[in-house]
């Protein structure tokens, strides 16, 4: 229909009925920028969608269509039922999603890919779920995983990290040693020999890494015929001497140890050391960061995060940008510890040295994210 007068006063558009060319390529503008956006983008109208036709997830694993900046909440920020809080590390925003998959109370455990893919394992299935797109895909049986991680049921094991290769290979690290990898289409699951205490795996540029009490090690998964995967050194650390002894106490303090964490902040590999007083009554906590060097294998001291908060749990790390909350400092390090009724956060200032005690508003989606690094295994 074509615009009035008053209209054309007025510099109206008839956005609806766009040329395929302009509204394609604003598509593919807003699908770089995020997964929802394109989402939201095709549900505007019928011609929008007919435009971007060509920008569909080829699979899961289809790298364009992972929704990267969005965290899985733990079960308690549910709205209802089955419908899951996802927050966005980038901008703060959330969203309510539905797991889409036939029975979700049979699934034993749930967790999450450094990609923001969900992780669905049962006594019989395991997939993978894009919580944005609804496809899913399938993995070896998880039953094989009972036997890997020395637990006598499902419920048991314990997911502390997992992540996906350049070749779609899965990778799921399992209580402290255990490293497992699979394919969709794989008949079961393949340990790696590890040998050493993992604390963190994280993907990068098609690579996966792995955080070791020794090292920082890659994931090996194309050698030569009849040779298992396996962990190669890709950069020594000397954080290693400072690994201690765990303790713990009735506030579920850990104390007199030391954990490493990767993340990647702008394309780079960091490592994050956490160290923990010697004392119950000692509060000198310190977090440390250093930029991985793959060329040289080594690690640089960095003097804070490029403007970024870090927060840090016994087994999670998550990198956000400030803009998530006007409560989150810049180049802060926020190391939590899970109580019966809440979460203890302190607060380490990365170019100050300062430490003090951190509190969050339930409101303030700076509350969600100790829960977040604190809770991995409810999920």
């Amino acid at each position: 229909m074509a615009p009035s007068s008053a209209q054309r006063r007025r510099g109206w558009r008839d956005w609806a009925n766009l040329d395929a060319g302009p509204a394609g390529l604003i598509a593919e503008h807003v699908l770089r920028n995020d997964l929802v956006d394109l989402i939201r983008f095709r549900a505007a109208c019928r011609p929008w969608r007919a435009c971007s036709a060509h920008l569909r997830a080829q699979g899961v694993l289809d790298r364009r269509f992972l929704p990267r900046s969005w965290i899985m909440l733990p079960r308690k920020f549910n709205k209802v039922d089955d419908r899951r809080r996802f927050l966005n590390v980038s901008t703060g925003e959330s969203i309510y999603r539905s797991l889409t998959v036939p029975d979700p109370w049979s699934n034993y455990l749930l967790g999450t890919t450094h990609e923001g893919l969900v992780l669905l394992l049962s006594n019989g299935v395991s997939q993978l779920l894009n919580p944005l797109t609804g496809q899913l895909t399938g993995l070896p049986s998880a039953a094989t995983l009972v036997d890997i991680a020395a637990c006598l049921l499902l419920w048991n094991v314990e997911l502390r990290g997992a992540g996906l290769g350049d070749d779609d290979t899965v990778v799921l690290h399992l209580n402290s040693y255990s490293l497992v990898i699979a394919k969709p289409g794989d008949k079961r699951w393949t340990e790696i020999d590890s040998r050493v205490w993992i604390t963190s795996v994280l993907p990068l540029a098609g690579c996966v890494y792995c955080a070791t009490s020794r090292n920082i090690s890659l994931v090996q998964t194309t050698t030569m015929a009849n040779q298992p995967p396996k962990l190669v050194e890709a950069a020594g650390h000397e954080l290693h001497k400072e690994f201690g002894s765990v303790v713990a106490f009735k506030d579920q303090l850990y104390v007199g140890q030391s954990w490493v964490f990767l993340v990647e902040n702008n394309g780079g590999l960091v490592l994050c050391h956490r160290a923990c007083p010697e004392s119950r009554t000692d509060e000198k906590y310190s977090v440390s960061v250093h930029l991985v060097n793959l060329t040289a294998k080594n690690t640089v001291p960095l003097r804070g995060l490029s403007g970024k908060a870090l927060f840090l749990g016994k087994r999670r790390s998550v990198l956000v940008a400030t803009r998530v909350s006007p409560s989150i400092n810049a180049d802060t390090a926020y190391l939590c510890w899970p109580r019966p009724k809440d979460v203890l956060v302190y607060a380490v200032d990365l170019l100050g040295g300062g430490c003090v005690e951190a509190k969050f508003e339930e409101v303030d989606a700076a509350y969600y994210l100790p829960c977040y690094v604190s809770d991995y295994s409810s999920e």
